[in-house]
């Protein structure tokens, strides 16, 4: 019995040590000849050898330091992106009219998904590709050539950019290109093999880094979705409001249903928090509070700025916290949340983000004893030129906070001017690309950001706008919200579905009948949230947040027509 065990051991050792062989023989396969192992390039080259995008320039060399052509470029990236090459009968260039081309299908296929345009009569495929035309080519195949028009009115990322800038811009802010100093960029530079490698890689990376958080919102008539739960993460019950009593002239953290409290703890809430407990999900209180305005003393004053205006009134609030988050008993065992959000909104000036700041380190520091987690809220910064809440500190608030919620969202218009109406003013998107672009580049600014961006949620609200035009004029002044069950029941009815790539966002129109209205509707539907999914993750951003359960568009699609409300299935599968 000895004899057969260390007979066994051996036939171990000998299948160990043949593997480790075999790993390293194929490693070093992989390697090109020319590309040392201390090569800043080496990864992404061999990276994208490994993904079969490339076998070099032959002899087992990748041809580091050499230029490489449009032609090569073309092929790489569009292997990359996985796209089914288009081999035409006719070339669309005078110089790529030869379908043996190696690179004829390529050049075809980059055409066909706007990769490249035809405004030239020449592709001229030979010719070393330049920085500037590598940047532009990674953004329209990333699906970005809109939005770089858009940024071409705001942005100037680099001083020698004269041309183009929105391309490069966004290729800058998505830590695709860099410069080469000096805040230059060499746009007409001729672009090195590795350089190439380095790019797609990062790209590639980027697209391919999975969703890793899922955070929920449950309040205001969110339990008929209380079954999503289980998908996430965290879970924040809105079960609170500060409020101004201005009988006591002073604070209250609001849990009931007095003063029309639409967060208040529901009849039954231990069950819910109960419930997350056991599928595992983090829970946390939401405490909410809004700027409006207050009469203090026959003054008109911010109530979030009288609230955190001084030691002793902030000291009330944290206390008003810490007892509503204590835990309860329930069917035996004792039930806690795991940690809180702070939703303060509409807060603005350098002096309230001062006050807001001493605030959140002051509750940390209370928290911590609780060994309690804390969320912050935070409005986003707006394209340059728009006013937005600019009460917030990004830097010092993602020191103090586990979690950051970018509210991304309600960038519509709800009501509209006289003049607007009567020009039949409808376009009213809820999360137009362009804006989402702004508040994701500057929640992750480098130097005014978030340091660690892997705190940050963007958060995916699902609201609508509705308009009724008559002789082409608007009729209501302030917008309908329909329900997106009502929105379902009307995707299924014989309705013209519209999608906006410009702004990554749909609307429906049709004819109502009983009044003799022309209808707009704008809304979010799986498309709309796949793009703003994507966008995050190019930022870096690895967390979805959900406001709210109870209103997350989860319909199955019909058989014969493509509604697109399958959003909830939509999102699960992104993960994945």
């Amino acid at each position: 019995m000895r004899n057969n065990n260390r007979f066994l051991c051996f036939l171990l050792i000998i299948l160990i040590f043949s593997t480790v062989i075999t790993v390293f023989a194929e490693e070093e396969a992989l390697r090109f000849n020319d590309v040392s192992n201390n090569h800043w390039a080496y990864e992404d080259v061999h990276e994208l050898r490994r993904l079969d995008i490339t076998e070099g320039i032959g002899n087992n060399e990748f041809g580091i330091g050499k230029p490489i052509k449009r032609n090569e470029f073309v092929t790489f990236l569009i292997k990359l992106m996985g796209l089914e090459t288009h081999v035409p009968e006719e070339g669309s260039f005078d110089d790529n009219m030869n379908i043996n081309a190696w690179y004829f299908g390529p050049i075809e296929t980059a055409l066909q998904h706007s990769i490249i345009h035809n405004d030239d009569a020449n592709f001229r495929p030979e010719d070393p590709i330049t920085r500037e035309e590598m940047a532009i080519m990674i953004v329209r195949a990333l699906g970005y050539d809109s939005l770089a028009k858009q940024l071409n009115a705001y942005e100037r990322p680099f001083l020698d950019v004269d041309d183009n800038h929105g391309y490069i811009a966004i290729a800058k802010e998505l830590g695709i290109v860099g410069g080469v100093g000096n805040n230059l960029f060499d746009p007409k530079a001729t672009a090195l093999r590795e350089h190439a490698a380095a790019m797609m890689m990062r790209m590639y990376r980027k697209l391919n880094q999975p969703i890793t958080e899922l955070h929920g919102f449950y309040a205001i008539q969110s339990y008929s979705q209380r079954y999503m739960i289980e998908d996430l993460n965290s879970v924040s019950f809105g079960w609170s409001r500060f409020e101004y009593d201005d009988v006591a002239n002073n604070i209250i953290l609001n849990t009931t249903r007095k003063n029309n409290n639409v967060f208040a703890f529901p009849e039954g809430y231990e069950e819910l928090v109960n419930y997350s407990k056991e599928k595992e999900t983090s829970t946390q209180l939401m405490i909410f509070a809004d700027n409006s305005t207050i009469i203090v003393e026959d003054a008109k004053i911010g109530f979030i700025e009288y609230m955190l205006k001084d030691a002793e009134t902030r000291s009330q609030a944290i206390e008003m916290i810490l007892e509503v988050i204590q835990p309860i008993e329930y069917l035996g065992n004792s039930i806690y949340f795991d940690g809180i959000v702070i939703d303060f909104e509409e807060m603005r000036r350098e002096e309230l983000s001062q006050s807001f700041n001493l605030f959140l380190q002051e509750l940390r520091k209370e928290l911590n004893q609780y060994n309690q987690k804390l969320y912050v809220a935070l409005h986003p910064k707006r394209k340059p030129g728009e006013p937005y809440f600019d009460g917030y500190d990004y830097r010092t608030i993602g020191k103090i906070a586990d979690k950051i919620i970018l509210m991304a969202h309600d960038y519509n218009a709800t009501k509209l001017t006289y003049e607007e109406m009567d020009r039949g003013y409808t376009t009213t998107p809820l999360t137009p690309i362009l804006d989402i672009y702004y508040a994701l580049k500057e929640i992750t600014d480098k130097e005014t950001g978030v340091e660690d961006i892997n705190k940050i949620y963007i958060q995916l609200s699902f609201d609508s706008v509705q308009w009724k035009l008559k002789d082409g004029k608007v009729i209501n002044e302030y917008a309908y919200r329909p329900t997106y069950e009502m929105i379902q029941k009307r995707l299924l009815d014989d309705v013209n579905i519209k999608y906006s790539y410009t702004l990554e966002s749909p609307y429906v129109e049709f004819f109502n009948d009983v009044d003799e209205t022309t209808n707009i509707v704008w809304y979010e539907d799986s498309r709309s949230i796949t793009a703003k999914i994507k966008i995050a993750k190019l930022f870096g951003i690895q967390g979805l947040s959900f406001w709210r359960l109870g209103n997350i568009p989860d319909y199955s699609e019909p058989e014969d027509k493509n509604i697109y409300l399958d959003v909830w299935n939509t999102v699960l599968e992104r993960i994945k």
